[in-house]
């Protein structure tokens, strides 16, 4: 080999782990750039829970309980939900609020529109 084709080889090996060098640093950064964006903001959760009355939720962000909800809320009366699904429909209602950092509070109408038509509550308080 003369001294020309192994100085070409040289080049072509330097240039080649300067790419390879350049490809890892590049899939690096990308893949922390993605597990920053993934740590960033968890989403709260509804969780539904049965009490010895009727039924709750809870706003849950990693295992921490943020709101815990046994309640009606926004009734005169202190009673819980009647059954799970009027309780998961005021869940949801507060925790799309909550995600998206509006105010998460519920009206009274807006409470009573999502208790069964059959609840007492609803029947007597829903504005004609």
């Amino acid at each position: 080999m003369n001294m020309t084709t192994m100085m070409h080889m040289k080049t072509v090996t330097s240039t080649l782990w300067i790419s390879l060098l350049s490809l890892l640093i590049i899939i690096l950064l990308h893949h922390s750039i993605l597990i920053i964006e993934d740590e960033e903001e968890p989403k709260a959760e509804l969780e539904i829970f049965q009490s010895e009355n009727g039924w709750g939720y809870q706003i849950v962000i990693k295992q921490k309980v943020l709101i815990y909800q046994p309640t009606i809320p926004a009734i005169d009366t202190v009673a819980p939900f009647p059954d799970e699904t009027s309780t998961r429909k005021v869940g949801i209602l507060v925790l799309k609020r909550f995600n998206a950092h509006s105010d998460f509070s519920v009206s009274k109408e807006e409470v009573l529109q999502r208790l069964p038509a059959n609840f007492y509550f609803a029947r007597e308080q829903i504005p004609q």
